[in-house]
């Protein structure tokens, strides 16, 4: 590496804010902007921190970026017009989906409609068995006619899936062959290239949902490109994927669907690096933003996988971490439902007009124009990107929207709304800990994002956590987590059709087939065959089950021992997961997973420079900050004054550039060797 290359970035896309954190390795220093996102060109809003950052991109040799572009194409549903070739008869698997229903007990439920019309589902004359013979070859023909139909309704992506096509892909391999030569302008999306899995449903889902947003995510990574270059940036970009590693933008343009999670991922990317640094093995990372809330759990020192999840309620079956998101940020507006009830979320002011506080336009309460009147947020200080925040607007907003309506003082409500806030995202830890078999109480709560700091000593007191970690400039550390990736290529492949049993030769060679496959692709994006290293998985069952769990399967050869310790995982998983487990029970292999990685160097948790100090003598100023206990004298601090060893008692404030850190009464902050802010939490405590 050349001194004048030294440079690597992280830029991660937010719904209200774009972060960018920029790392030096030869000086080992580290720099952060935080800068408004702009919903209508969103890579105006990475220039914006480019600039805010003085960065001269000549001297960036990597780019790693992270983005709800896809998601957000997805919920405003102004994806490209898409069509859908599959096997004749089975033009409306898309639209019946399965017998499941999402929400068994609301009678008002509704399926999000078909992201393909009817008239744009074709069914084609080809056919493929469930063990993979095929029935009925691909007729070239009635593929172009098909699709000559599709090109004159003016549809400019095609998604294909076809019937069994996870057991051999002849047919979508010819299907998109003749695609590709007859009709070069359409963009193609062929399912087992996206997801190679059983479940004719989710994988048609999921191609669709690739074809959706690839046109759209496409002219996006190229304008990306495109602007970095035209700045003097001549060096690699990365975009983030969902299963918490990294590919090539080229590779992300043809299957952007590995990449709908990208930017939420990164914080728990982050989270498994604090973590290790920290030597705690179990720790539940809390992003919360000015939109949305994002909560992963990072088991062992690992985040929790999924392979199937949904989006905006469309089923996706790809390998990502495990996010739970909800609609609970700092832009989330409060509203009276009915007479008297009061909702916090999920509608967002966004970064346009923003909360009322912005003086922007925006004219309705959110949890920031709450925490401003309760003083937790400085009323003559401004927000990152040098957003001044008006109290007087806030007041406003939310004695009419909601303290007029409940006979409620200003204050009160505002208490309401904050409460009601941590109450909603307290929940949503429950899910992915006490009804998932594992207990809070052995965890330690990683709070990031703009106002994560500012809520998760109350929510962690409510699900018993017993204490909370504030990393280095929290703000930005998703832009953090994209800088400690490594290039991820996840492949997989179905080996049980009827219940079959592997033996275990059939198996090493199938995990030998997988990982020469998974090793080529990483290759192609440019790593180096000595960086590369694979990890193997599978897909477990009892006989009769209709889904799976899965269990890593170590390094070596594969023998009699092999299997048995598979299968005492298998069932030790899933008495953690469903509280019991059959041992005697025959179990089945569904699916092998390779995944093969092509490490990167990270940067490593950032050890700031701070001025030292005298601990509680180090405060600025004492403001007066409204809680359940009253209105306090409350003493604030500049973070980058606080030396390692500083411990400070509650009620405090810490503030930095992009966040808040809130100390309530009773509660104790001391400073780690990395800078990091350790909150204990009392026994009980209140929003």
């Amino acid at each position: 590496m050349t001194e004048q290359k030294s440079k690597r970035l992280g830029i991660d896309v937010g719904g209200t804010y774009t972060d960018l954190v920029v790392f030096d390795e030869s000086t080992k220093d580290m720099r952060m902007a935080k800068t408004p996102s702009t919903p209508g060109n969103l890579v105006e809003g990475v220039i914006n921190g480019i600039i805010a950052l003085d960065l001269d991109l000549d001297s960036v040799q990597l780019v790693v970026h992270g983005t709800t572009m896809g998601v957000n194409t997805i919920i405003q549903g102004n994806g490209a017009k898409t069509g859908l070739l599959t096997t004749a008869g089975f033009e409306d698997v898309l639209e019946i989906g399965t017998m499941s229903k999402p929400e068994m007990y609301n009678l008002f439920y509704r399926k999000p409609p078909p992201l393909v019309s009817r008239e744009h589902r074709l069914g084609l004359a080809e056919r493929m068995t469930y063990e993979g013979e095929v029935l009925t070859a691909v007729d070239a023909d009635d593929v172009r006619s098909q699709v000559r139909k599709l090109v004159d309704d003016g549809i400019v992506s095609v998604a294909v899936a076809t019937l069994h096509a996870y057991a051999n892909p002849e047919n979508e391999n010819e299907i998109a062959r003749i695609l590709k030569e007859d009709f070069p302008d359409l963009n193609v999306s062929v399912s087992h290239e996206i997801s190679n899995q059983r479940r004719e449903f989710e994988r048609t889902s999921t191609a669709v949902l690739n074809a959706y947003i690839a046109p759209p995510a496409q002219a996006y990574f190229e304008h990306l490109r495109g602007e970095l270059h035209a700045r003097g940036f001549d060096g690699a970009v990365f975009i983030m994927k969902s299963n918490g590693g990294v590919m090539e933008v080229l590779t992300a343009s043809r299957t952007p669907a590995h990449t709908l999670l990208s930017g939420p991922v990164a914080g728990s990317i982050a989270g498994k690096a604090l973590s290790a640094a920290t030597e705690r093995q179990n720790v539940i990372t809390f992003d919360m933003g000015g939109t949305s809330c994002d909560i992963s759990v990072i088991l062992d020192g690992e985040p929790e996988a999924a392979f199937e999840s949904q989006v905006e309620g469309y089923p996706i079956m790809v390998p990502m971490v495990r996010i739970n998101y909800l609609g609970a940020g700092g832009g989330s507006i409060a509203q009276i439902i009915g007479e008297r009830s009061l909702r916090v979320g999920p509608e967002s002011a966004g970064a346009d007009p923003g909360p009322a506080c912005y003086g922007q336009g925006g004219d309705l309460p959110t949890v920031t124009d709450a925490n401003l009147i309760l003083g937790r947020l400085d009323p003559q200080g401004a927000l990152a990107g040098g957003i001044d925040l008006d109290i007087d607007l806030a007041a406003t907003a939310i004695k009419s929207h909601v303290a007029d309506k409940l006979d409620l003082s200003v204050k009160d409500a505002a208490l309401g709304i904050v409460e009601i806030a941590c109450v909603k995202m307290a929940y949503a830890i429950r899910e992915v800990t006490i009804e998932q078999g594992l207990d809070p109480r052995e965890f330690t709560l990683i709070s990031f994002g703009g106002a994560g700091p500012m809520h998760t000593p109350f929510i962690a007191s409510m699900v018993g956590i017993r204490q909370v970690i504030v990393p280095w400039s929290p703000g930005t550390l998703c832009g953090w987590g994209m800088l400690n990736t490594d290039l991820r290529h996840d492949v997989v492949q179905v080996v049980d059709y009827g219940g079959r049993q592997l033996e275990q030769l059939d198996l090493a060679d199938m995990f030998a087939r997988l990982e020469s496959q998974g090793r080529a692709a990483l290759i192609e994006q440019g790593v180096a065959a000595a960086s590369l290293i694979t990890n193997r998985a599978i897909d477990m069952r009892y006989k009769g089950q209709e889904h799976t769990l899965t269990i890593p399967v170590a390094e070596g050869p594969i023998n009699d021992a092999t299997l048995t310790d598979l299968s005492a995982r298998f069932n030790q998983m899933h008495d953690r997961k469903y509280a019991h487990a059959s041992p005697d029970e025959p179990v089945e292999f569904v699916n092998i997973r390779v995944e093969a990685v092509g490490r990167l160097d990270k940067p490593g948790l950032y050890k700031p420079r701070v001025v030292p100090t005298n601990g509680a003598d180090a405060a600025s100023e004492t403001r007066i900050v409204t809680f359940k206990e009253g209105d306090l004298p409350t003493a604030i601090y500049q973070r980058d004054q606080l030396a390692p060893g500083t411990r400070i008692d509650g009620p405090a404030i810490v503030t930095e550039e992009g966040s808040t850190t809130l100390v309530p009464p009773a509660f104790a902050l001391t400073v780690d060797e990395y800078g990091n802010l350790i909150i204990d939490v009392p026994e009980a405590a209140s929003a």
